[in-house]
């Protein structure tokens, strides 16, 4: 075992995000990681909310980041993201990537960064002018690493720790594909308006019969969520969710986060505890984001959530809360930089209302997917607690491969 500087283990890349005033730079040629893309905890990013075009991979052709390198978000929320280039791809200027030479096992030094550097880049922060947490390059670079020096015990250990990671990324593709179903027919029926019967639909002022504008709070008690003092550690660490936007990136269902309320925290807010199946939406900040809870939890104050009142909506009102997404930033518009919906608004939302026996035929055919779905997010949330406890012990050797 030695220790060994980043740079010393591989090139150093930072990103950069293509001037948006070009749309001929963005595409569907390569992926486009930004920090905001990363979900927790996830070993690859699959979906990212931008692409680059071919013109924009050819000019910044300098900053490809190959297949199988690290990348580690160093800008905003550091200590918590990062993520294995899948395939060839981008990032922006919020990451540096790792690019390992031949001596060292790409996957190896993936789960090592995440043990070992992660949890130190919070001391490293110099922070920026507008008081985000920021790691320069320099300092990135200069990070030490306990390597393991036979890259045959690398790649064992890569190997063992990235089949919990394949399981997790299996299953994760088979949420997309269950989502993908129900939001198809969601769109098909809810959108199109080509639902069962449509056929002999009858128009009454604009709207097909039956159909009536609603708002967001018709269908439930609305809740904005709040943080707890951090002042009072003991408020932290325990069975409650304390959910969070980046949480909620990545899946259907949060199943877990990375901090937690303990029962003290609980009872110090008690009319903030949502029970599952609340529906959570971004509203400050990545506005629009939104999943639902798997067990009781609380939110921060960014996320205004809709507790229903009749479970018959809930899938329905998942995918009609995804669709407000443009809605939101829109109203949300504060003339600063940052999306800011208040609770106020967020419950005045106009919704349009199919016929309630549209909306229990919707509940009907899907309701199946998402409790595969929630089954499939339980599971990769314990492989993912699995994999986390080998991970300190095969990288300081104490278990032996």
């Amino acid at each position: 075992m030695e220790y060994v500087r980043l740079k010393d283990i591989g090139q150093i890349i930072t990103g950069n995000t293509p001037p948006t005033s070009k749309p001929e730079y963005y595409g569907d040629y390569m992926p486009f990681i930004k920090a905001t893309d990363i979900p927790i905890g996830v070993k690859c990013t699959l979906v990212t909310e931008q692409s680059y075009s071919k013109l924009a991979a050819e000019k910044y052709k300098k900053s490809l980041v190959p297949k199988g390198s690290t990348c580690v978000v160093t800008i905003g929320s550091i200590g918590k993201k990062m993520t294995y280039a899948h395939t060839d791809l981008f990032v922006n200027q919020a990451i540096n990537a790792i690019v390992p030479k031949d001596s060292y096992d790409n996957e190896y030094i993936f789960y090592n960064v995440r043990c070992s550097v992660l949890p130190q880049l919070k001391k490293l922060d110099s922070g920026t002018t507008s008081g985000r947490e920021n790691i320069s390059k320099t300092s990135f670079s200069s990070i030490r690493i306990p390597v393991i020096k036979d890259k045959n015990v690398q790649r064992r250990i890569g190997v063992i720790l990235s089949t919990y990671d394949s399981l997790i990324e299996n299953n994760t593709k088979r949420i997309r594909i269950l989502e993908k179903m129900a939001e198809n027919l969601y769109k098909e029926w809810f959108v199109r308006f080509r639902f069962p019967g449509h056929e002999k639909m009858e128009i009454v002022n604009g709207l097909p019969e039956g159909w009536i504008i609603k708002k967001i709070k018709d269908y439930g008690k609305i809740e904005t969520g709040k943080t707890p003092s951090m002042q009072v550690s003991e408020y932290y660490g325990g069975k409650y969710l304390f959910i969070k936007t980046p949480d909620m990136h990545g899946g259907v269902f949060v199943c877990s986060t990375e901090e937690t309320l303990s029962e003290l925290g609980n009872k110090s807010q008690p009319k903030k505890l949502l029970p599952p199946n609340s529906i959570m939406v971004s509203c400050i900040g990545t506005a629009g984001i939104v999943a639902l809870n798997a067990k009781e939890g609380h939110t921060n104050q960014q996320i205004n959530s809709i507790i229903p009142s009749d479970m018959v909506n809930l899938q329905w009102l998942y995918f009609t809360c995804k669709e407000l997404r443009a809605t939101i930033e829109l109203f949300g518009a504060t003339g600063a930089t940052m999306t800011n919906l208040s609770k106020g608004k967020f419950e005045k939302l106009k919704v349009l209302e199919p016929t309630i026996a549209l909306r229990s035929a919707f509940h009907n055919r899907v309701s199946s997917m998402f409790k595969l779905i929630l089954k499939l997010e339980n599971e990769n949330s314990l492989l993912a607690r699995q994999r986390d406890l080998l991970l300190p012990r095969l990288m300081s050797g104490k278990l032996e491969v």
